[in-house]
């Protein structure tokens, strides 16, 4: 299947988080950055790029490793959003790269994020909803709310704009995980209403808590509920992204029996990308964007320097992408 992320080719108990002491803390980043919270607003079309911060399945880039991620240069000037990937939802621990890359926003230092790009802080993904399965804090309504508590603090303590909500099948099939999703985001968006909630699916609805979501977010007529503000397309096969966009955007009419009942507006809705995408499709992915007013594309996925590599994957070694990218960035910038 085209549309899934990461399969990792072994599942294997998470080691207990190291204990953080006023030593390692302060070398997450320096005081003077962590204070920098200023956020950008959701750009009206996107260019986003899952870049890899913490895998627990990779040595040296687990939850709680402390290298230095950088951008490179292109992807200072490509993106106009960052998912940081992943957090682990057993934890559900900001990873110290997190921080430190966050920190950076503005700064103008060799590697930073610029001032205007958002950061999405990812949480999940394929591996970690295959284990832990289920996610402890989406079991009941009290932990849903108890996590929203916690996480609503993210922004002004990390310096993220936004999560990625990438719960997939696995614990996203569960049947209490939809209902305690939508308790959890409502809490959230209740204490911190400006955050931004992105929500990944599979191009054929398939994973009941995401489908629950979207549910929630949108209703027949399009209209929002101020939970979700986006939809991502997990679809990652050339420019196949553009058939499915349908089943979102018009999925309230599709009758009796299709999951979505929820007529997202088209531009909620972000098309994937494989980061090796080649020129030709990542351009008319753009183009097709500024057609149909959806809100742009999404990347799976980008290495950053320093960082692990999923070679079958990774922009940032595929020239030819890369330049796709910068042309991509042109045209979503033009419609803007």
């Amino acid at each position: 299947m085209g549309n899934r992320r990461y399969e990792a080719p072994s599942i294997r108990m998470k080691e207990e988080p190291k204990e953080q002491t006023r030593e390692n803390e302060a070398a997450v980043a320096p005081k003077e950055l962590r204070l920098n919270v200023v956020h950008p607003k959701w750009p009206k079309k996107i260019l986003g790029f899952y870049i890899l911060l913490a895998d627990d399945y990779e040595k040296g880039f687990e939850s709680d490793a402390t290298w230095n991620p950088e951008l490179f240069d292109w992807q200072q000037k490509a993106a106009n959003v960052l998912f940081f990937t992943f957090i682990h939802p057993d934890t559900m621990e900001v990873p110290p790269t997190y921080r430190k890359l966050a920190a950076t926003r503005g700064t103008g230092l060799p590697g930073s994020v610029p001032t205007d790009t958002v950061i999405m802080f990812a949480i999940g993904g394929y591996a970690y909803s295959i284990y832990p399965n289920p996610w402890h804090w989406l079991v009941t309504k009290e932990a849903a709310e108890a996590m929203a508590i916690k996480v609503a603090e993210w922004p002004e303590k990390y310096g993220c704009d936004g999560i990625d909500l990438d719960l997939e099948e696995g614990a996203g099939s569960k049947k209490e995980a939809g209902p305690n999703m939508i308790h959890f985001l409502r809490k959230l968006k209740e204490l911190s209403p400006n955050i931004i909630i992105s929500q990944p699916v599979y191009g054929i609805p398939a994973v009941q808590a995401e489908i629950d979501v979207i549910n929630a977010s949108w209703d027949s007529n399009g209209t929002s509920s101020n939970l979700a503000d986006s939809i991502g397309l997990m679809v990652y096969d050339g420019t196949q992204a553009l058939k499915y966009v349908d089943n979102y955007a018009n999925g309230g009419s599709k009758g009796k029996g299709f999951p979505i009942t929820a007529n997202a507006p088209k531009n909620v809705i972000l098309l994937g990308a494989s980061g090796k995408s080649r020129f030709s499709d990542i351009k008319n992915l753009a183009k097709e964007s500024v057609k149909q007013d959806l809100l742009g594309v999404m990347v799976w996925y980008s290495s950053v320097k320093n960082g692990f590599r999923y070679d079958n994957w990774d922009a940032s070694i595929n020239d030819d992408s890369i330049k796709g990218y910068m042309e991509a960035m042109k045209i979503l910038k033009a419609a803007i």
